[in-house]
């Protein structure tokens, strides 16, 4: 029987092998394929030993997320996570770990389906934030963005909020005649709302950090005194001087 050639792969160095009849020898490198499978959500952690001045060593782990940006391109984030002592051993700080990412991309994915609109992430921002308000803030948030707010962009989704319709929408509160205090605080409240979302990193992109102030003039004052409140007025006046009468 005649003798066949036997072809030996090595994934680290390829070796130089003679022609057969199957045709010529292919140059290829498995180690490439990765490259070229697609991209997933799901993170894979590692975990490191760390010398930290204030806690010693410690076990630090590592993972990276894939998100969506406003403009739909896909963006890797690198997050860690202090997981304790280095003591501990390295199994149970890979445990720790798993069980964080697990928990942590549990939770981005629950607020991001639960707020779809911009209404949605102000009440969201609502029940986090009101416990630091008083009531005559409580009330005044809730009639400033009923009024002027969520009628304009309230069924939009978040990352569809531009600078543009905000800032719109302050100057014609300020063309409307309202106070400024009343346009600050909508212009407060509406930038820290994206914050909030850009925190929960439930947005990339913030489309309030530019809100502007418009200018308001204040209006002139035109009422007169009465003969009365004159009258009471030039009666604290200092009695040094002579007194005007008053006919």
């Amino acid at each position: 029987m005649a003798d066949h050639p036997i072809v030996a792969i090595d994934s680290e160095r390829p070796r130089a092998i003679d022609s057969s009849p199957l045709g010529e020898k292919v140059d290829f490198d498995v180690r490439g394929l990765g490259r070229r499978l697609p991209r997933t959500d799901a993170p894979e952690g590692w975990i490191k030993k760390i010398e930290r001045r204030r806690d010693g060593k410690i076990w630090v782990g590592f993972f990276h997320l894939w998100t969506t940006d406003s403009n739909g391109r896909r963006v890797r984030q690198k997050k860690e996570k202090t997981l304790g002592p280095a003591s501990m051993p390295k199994h149970e700080a890979q445990s720790k770990l798993a069980e964080y990412i697990e928990e942590y991309t549990g939770r981005i994915t629950k607020q991001g389906s639960g707020i779809g609109t911009f209404a949605d992430l102000w009440n969201a921002y609502c029940a986090v934030k009101s416990g630091q308000w008083s009531k005559k803030t409580r009330e005044d948030l809730r009639y400033l963005f009923a009024k002027h707010v969520i009628p304009i962009v309230g069924s939009q989704p978040p990352r569809e909020v531009t600078l543009t319709s905000l800032q719109l929408l302050l100057n014609k509160m300020a063309q409307d005649g309202y106070r400024k205090s009343a346009v600050e605080k909508v212009r407060t409240h509406t930038r820290a709302c994206f914050e909030y979302a850009i925190d929960e990193e439930l947005l990339q992109k913030d489309p309030a950090r530019k809100l502007v102030m418009p200018n308001i003039k204040k209006k002139s004052c035109e009422r007169f005194l009465s003969l009365d409140e004159l009258r009471a007025l030039l009666s604290q006046a200092s009695p040094r001087r002579e007194r005007p009468e008053l006919r």
